[in-house]
């Protein structure tokens, strides 16, 4: 029986890599995310076995993006008119 289409040779579709499908990523506005993202496309040229430390290291750049705008928000709504304590 022959794979379909587009399957590999499991019969499963065949997955393209990060770099050949998603061509130049968009700025998402900021660099520190932008900078951990563009890490994704060193994947297709290390072995599976070094993948877990890309994405580890990524996912804590991302995590610390991420609680860093979490604070700008909070102090943002406690500098806010009518907020107690204002």
């Amino acid at each position: 029986m022959e794979p379909e289409p587009g399957a590999g040779a499991a019969g499963l579709p065949e997955q393209a890599s990060l770099a050949d499908s998603a061509g130049p990523q968009p700025a998402t506005g900021d660099g520190r995310v932008d900078e951990a993202v563009s890490q994704l496309a060193d994947l297709a040229g290390l072995p599976v076995a070094e993948h877990p430390a890309i994405f580890e290291r990524v996912h804590q750049r991302l995590t610390e993006a991420l609680g860093d705008a979490g604070a700008r928000e909070r102090a943002a709504l406690d500098d806010s008119p009518g907020q107690p304590g204002s």
